[in-house]
């Protein structure tokens, strides 16, 4: 195999440009990473560990700087060079697993070109969905398959972004385990990530820091008892001959925080969708703040926040989190800029979402389901790009959200969640036994 030579930074600077004014993501960053090796990004959600990748992709330009990877200067390319380079040198896999992914094509359609991609696949448990594409997967699955298809290019270098946010820790370790082994034959893996499994295992660890703002931490509360507002009673659902959830029971009160967890396609999010009236069980009813039988609820009671977030582009990260208020007819920019406070938004505030981190617009997207203290809040892995210290910031507004009488139903991977007043293991589709 050819000579790696791995990727070199030096006084790397990157600045967005908006009406709302810039905004230095990248200041004068020196790296070297060695070939053969994964490496770890790290540091809190807005830091920078996406806009470096991207800039090592070739994917954006450095607003100063220069930038070697495997002998090439990235900086200096354009035209057919730099488009060779992204095909040829680099596999980069953006923080969105289904913006890795065609809609059209099925995953063994992805990988037909790599003689390596069905065994991949495998290592990384993702063979069983050879034939599906991207629509017909759970956020978990799209990840492993971007996974898949970029270890298969076998391309020199491997950049990839939070490749296990929305995975649980057990299917998360085979992806792990499948980056290891790509550095294999002198490949440079570099890894944006919050998760401590992946920094464990990485030969070394660059750490990009920025400013948080202070904020305490919260405690677990005690509530009195109340009518139930969430309610799934012998909920089942299936695709084809898959039965995604099976017979699912459980009932939520006022206030309370309730968390359903998970591994990636243990059908949690399904649960969920069917709450929020997405989709329609075959059997069972789901009945939230809103809703009468089947009917979707009234997003006025009961906010949903999905996976993708939904944040429009064209508004202000305050403009999206008061949106739903101005649809209302309300006027409360009280009740924002507190929100924004809370959530270590304030100084995005100006922001388009697209000027943010992905873990900053999912905080936003926290916001805008809060905003108007709905009854009930569905929240599909509210905390699943966040850094260790902002996914407590994400919990401490759920919590004060039922303090203020919210129902909070969340579907998480996260094994631990003291906070909770009610917590189900849901597997295979089913409710597991205490």
């Amino acid at each position: 195999m050819a000579d790696r030579k791995g990727i070199d930074c030096r006084a790397v600077s990157r600045v967005y440009r908006s009406p709302a004014g810039s905004v230095e993501a990248l200041h004068a960053v020196d790296l070297s990473l060695q070939p053969g090796a994964l490496h770890a990004l790290v540091g809190p959600s807005g830091c920078g560990k996406s806009s470096l990748l991207r800039l090592l992709a070739g994917v954006d330009a450095p607003d100063a700087g220069s930038i070697r990877v495997d002998g090439f200067d990235v900086d200096s390319l354009r035209g057919s060079a730099l488009r060779r380079f992204r095909r040829d040198v680099v596999s980069y896999l953006a923080q969105r697993p289904a913006a890795n992914l065609i809609p059209h094509l099925t995953l063994r359609e992805h990988l037909e070109d790599a003689e390596a991609g069905p065994e991949v696949a495998d290592e990384i448990g993702i063979a069983h969905r050879l034939d599906a594409r991207a629509g017909e997967m759970s956020g978990g699955e799209q990840a492993r398959a971007a996974i898949a298809i970029g270890i298969a290019r076998d391309t020199s270098c491997v950049l990839v972004d939070e490749p296990t946010a929305e995975l649980d820790r057990r299917t998360a370790a085979h992806v792990i385990d499948a980056l290891v082994r790509a550095t294999a034959g002198g490949r440079t893996v570099v890894v944006a990530t919050h998760d401590p499994d992946v920094i464990r295992v990485a030969a070394q660890t660059v750490e990009l820091a920025t400013r948080v703002a202070e904020h305490p931490r919260f405690e677990r509360r005690v509530r009195e008892s109340a009518a139930p507002v969430i309610v799934l009673d012998r909920l089942s659902k299936s695709y084809g001959s898959a039965r995604v959830v099976d017979d699912v029971s459980l009932e939520l009160r006022r206030g309370e925080l309730g968390v359903l967890v998970g591994r990636s396609g243990s059908g949690k999010s399904t649960a969920l969708m069917v709450a929020g009236g997405w989709i329609a069980p075959d059997s069972g009813t789901a009945l939230v703040p809103g809703s009468s039988g089947g009917d979707a609820p009234s997003w006025e009671r009961t906010a949903y926040l999905s996976q993708r977030f939904g944040l429009l582009p064209e508004l202000s990260i305050a403009e999206n989190i008061a949106l739903p208020l101005r649809l209302a007819g309300a006027d409360d920019l009280g009740r924002v800029a507190e929100l924004m406070d809370e959530l270590s938004l304030t100084e995005l505030a100006e922001r388009l979402p697209t000027e943010t981190s992905v873990g900053q617009q999912q905080r936003a997207a926290v916001a805008r389901a809060l905003v108007r203290q709905p009854e009930a809040l569905l929240a599909d892995e509210p905390t699943s790009h966040q850094d260790a210290r902002s996914a407590e910031l994400v919990w401490s507004a759920l919590v004060t959200a039922c303090e203020r009488g919210t129902a909070c139903l969340v579907a998480t991977h996260e094994e631990r969640a003291p906070f909770a007043d009610r917590l189900w293991r849901i597997s295979d589709g089913r409710i597991q036994e205490p």
